[in-house]
């Protein structure tokens, strides 16, 4: 049984009822994953849409009170990227050309016997699977896009055929100034070499290669990056950059901070200790000890009160 996932839900609006319900019959033996509703209206058509979820639209195109490419633009206005295939009895070169200049998916003729069917159906799949793909695709480019870390793909070339936001961001370009540009461009003369013999021969034999480099960006500002390589099976390469002089220059601060808290805690003139909120002593300073005449062993793990 097929998941609702794999379902393909399919629409078909025909005016001839009979024709609708056979075509439904038919195309659904084909494919264990069709599953077809018919309606002999393009308005009625429009209004399922409206309420239900389907993977591809077939139509005729002469009907009454409105064509199929009338319903075509319609869809297309509300729902651009559904497949819709142009299922006609009514076939001429100005009807194909008007149905292609439309943006319908696929154009096909009906023809004697069950065969046509059979056709339809596989332009069916095709057209549904290509738009799976590019949805797919899609979403995966939208997370790329929106991640924090600097991803770009470079071709067997080793241009740059996409950049995300922040991959152009760390370097201090935009993302289409980056496009077609050599990778040499963010790097110096000097660590270019290193990059040719070492780095790249390791990705082509191992598939990846992850370590430290130093990027240029745009204003010949240097910086410490955390770089990894990943080839692809189309031999195109995935980079992924993050700006790792930003990230050590945060820890030190923080180790600087927590030194400078430390030495106030201990040389403090004041009395100080720390507890949790039921009062239990965790740690105590030297002027505490001092005051009050305890070692600090004593005193840890004691009420404050």
């Amino acid at each position: 049984m097929n998941s609702l996932k794999d379902t393909i839900r399919i629409l078909h609006v025909d005016d001839d009822p009979d024709f609708a319900e056979l075509a439904a019959t038919f195309v659904e033996r084909q494919d264990d994953a069709f599953s077809v509703e018919y309606t002999t209206s393009p308005a009625e058509g429009l209004e399922r849409l409206n309420n239900t979820t389907f993977d591809c639209v077939v139509s005729d195109y002469d009907m009454p009170r409105q064509t199929g490419l009338e319903l075509l633009d319609a869809v297309r206005d509300q729902y651009p990227d559904l497949p819709f295939i142009l299922f006609t009895g009514k076939g001429s070169e100005e009807v194909a050309s008007d149905a292609i200049s439309a943006g319908v998916t696929d154009y096909l003729q009906k023809e004697p016997g069950a065969d046509q069917y059979t056709v339809l159906a596989n332009r069916i799949r095709n057209a549904v699977d290509r738009s799976r793909a590019r949805a797919e695709q899609q979403r995966q480019l939208d997370a790329i896009e929106t991640a924090r870390e600097g991803i770009s793909i470079l071709n067997e070339k080793r241009r740059f055929i996409y950049a995300n936001q922040a991959y152009a961001d760390i370097y201090g370009y935009s993302s289409d100034e980056l496009i077609g540009e050599s990778w040499e461009l963010l790097y110096r003369n000097e660590d270019r070499e290193k990059i040719r013999t070492k780095i790249l021969p390791t990705v082509n034999s191992e598939g990846y290669w992850s370590g430290e480099t130093i990027g240029v960006r745009s204003n010949g500002e240097t910086f410490i990056e955390d770089h990894a390589l990943a080839l692809t099976d189309s031999d195109e390469l995935i980079c992924t950059v993050r700006d790792a002089t930003t990230e050590t220059e945060q820890a030190q601060e923080l180790e600087e901070a927590r030194a400078r808290l430390e030495a106030l805690f201990e040389h403090s003139p004041d009395m100080i200790t720390t507890h949790d909120a039921d009062g239990i002593i965790h740690d105590v300073n030297q002027r505490f000890c001092e005051e009050l005449g305890y070692d600090e062993s004593e005193i840890s793990g004691e009420g404050v009160w």
